[in-house]
């Protein structure tokens, strides 16, 4: 498990009821907490951590969090360092997943720890035993006072838009997984600081070995996020200026086991973001860095493409973890027939997405009319806008063509007038004329051949819709 939550990641304090005396940020630090003897602010003892003032009125103190890493919880501790007569009785967290501060509002939190008595200046570490994905925490104080550090720990599961085919990542972030194996010298630091996903603060925020003595280098191999295809990668040694390392080697393999050496003591400048293409682009799950003689580095960065296998397996992982409000959410936008949704919610966990499109074909073979004329209404109309952001990319072969749309709009009018329910056809690939005369053609049938019809064509929508939802190649 790797921290989801500190200042290192990104994350961040979204809103908190009170922070009087000192302010909820400090709960995200990476640095343990320290004493200041007789320093004071105007409001009174400086402290480092979050504390609220003494409450006088019923209720309890809270602060909402946004994890850096979205992601499953494992574990927590909570931190009360020189908090003697001043720390809560008790704490507790919740979780949602809702992705978008926006969304806060109508969020359906989920109790992740309950409430959990606390101690004076001591650390609490709780097991979450099961956690659904989560971007954004709740730590909940009885009745007030400080805590000095949140640690959250789990498992990161990135969105779509972080890890699918054709988008050039960063295979090697801790956003996507990414881990530090083993390394030759963790004397000043630890190489998993190379991987986070945030600019790097400072010398402390990376990766330093001692100085060698003797022949040899130093190393570390670290395990992708994201299998993939590697294209460039960038050695930064930003704010390491008198102890960069002097040159360094890469090499990439698919097992840990077996490596090909694809950069070979490069020359690498000081305090600086050193891009190194790869000629050819090689596939790699792994990634040892080699630094000589020794040195410091800030961040590794692997650029490339995720496979669609690698960005699947993510992406179904975080499907399976979503709260079930959330993943009905979810799947709804695939198909808006509440029973298939709720077919699909019950078939997890999937395995894999051969699995996620079997059940889906099997739940659409249990629909009724109702269900299907529900779904149906779940589509905007061709050549309408609004619908979500799938619609949108399906229906870009409208096109803006004014007389094509007042054609359109008049056989979307004829067609629900005969049949009594939307004209639906698998849009993706199609342009706005092909669509307007497949309409046409289908006036002639009776409303019992195009409810199969209009069935046939929904299958297709949703298959495609979740085949784009993990990142798939779409037929």
């Amino acid at each position: 498990m790797i921290d989801l939550l500190s200042s290192a990641v990104g994350g961040r304090v979204v809103a908190c009821n009170d922070e009087f005396f000192a302010e909820a940020v400090n709960l995200l630090k990476v640095e343990d907490p320290v004493w200041r003897e007789g320093v004071y602010t105007d409001r009174g003892k400086w402290m480092d951590g979050w504390e609220t003032r003494r409450r006088r009125d019923p209720g309890w103190d809270w602060c909402v969090l946004a994890l850096g890493l979205p992601g499953t919880v494992g574990r927590v501790t909570v931190d009360t360092s020189y908090f003697t007569g001043n720390f809560p009785e008790s704490f507790s967290l919740e979780g949602c997943g809702v992705g978008d501060d926006a969304a806060l509002a109508d969020a359906a939190w989920v109790e992740l720890i309950g409430r959990t008595a606390l101690s004076g200046d001591s650390v609490i570490v709780s097991e979450v035993a099961a956690s659904p994905r989560v971007t954004h925490l709740r730590l909940n104080i009885y009745p007030d006072g400080g805590v000095a550090r949140l640690r959250v720990e789990g498992d990161p599961l990135p969105g779509r838009d972080q890890v699918c085919p054709g988008v050039p990542v960063d295979l090697a972030s801790a956003a996507l997984g990414g881990v530090a194996v083993e390394a030759s010298d963790t004397h000043y630091s630890q190489p998993a600081n190379l991987l986070r996903p945030t600019p790097t603060a400072g010398m402390w925020d990376g990766w330093e070995t001692r100085r060698r003595r003797g022949p040899g280098h130093d190393w570390a191999v670290f395990r992708l996020g994201l299998a993939g295809t590697v294209e460039t990668v960038i050695v930064d040694t930003t704010h390491f200026k008198g102890n960069a390392p002097g040159w360094v080697s890469l090499e990439l393999s698919d097992d840990g086991d077996e490596w090909s050496l694809v950069a070979s003591e490069v020359a690498i400048a000081a305090d600086t973001a050193n891009v190194i293409a790869l000629d050819p682009p090689a596939h790699a799950s792994y990634v040892r860095l080699s630094i000589h003689p020794d040195g410091g580095v800030a961040r590794l960065r692997a650029i490339g493409q995720a496979d669609a296998g690698a960005a699947g397996r993510v992406l179904i992982a975080s499907l399976n973890a979503l709260h079930e409000d959330e993943a009905r959410s979810v799947l709804g936008s695939a198909c808006a027939s509440t029973r298939w949704v709720e077919s699909m919610v019950a078939g997890r966990p999937y395995p894999d997405v051969d699995r996620l499109l079997a059940t889906a074909a099997s739940a659409f073979d249990g629909l009724d009319e109702t269900d299907w004329l529900e779904a149906f209404a779940g589509h905007p109309r061709i050549g309408e806008r609004g619908g979500g952001a799938m619609s949108r990319v399906e229906q870009t072969g409208v096109g803006g063509d004014p007389v094509l749309h007042a054609e359109l709009a008049e056989v979307n009018a004829v067609y629900e007038e005969r049949f009594g329910f939307m004209y639906i056809v698998y849009a993706t690939g199609k342009t706005g004329a092909e669509m307007l005369q497949i309409a046409r053609s289908r006036l002639g049938n009776s409303r019992e051949v195009e409810i199969v019809n209009a069935s046939e064509e929904q299958r297709r929508i949703t298959d495609t819709r979740l085949q784009r939802m993990t990142c798939q190649e779409i037929p």
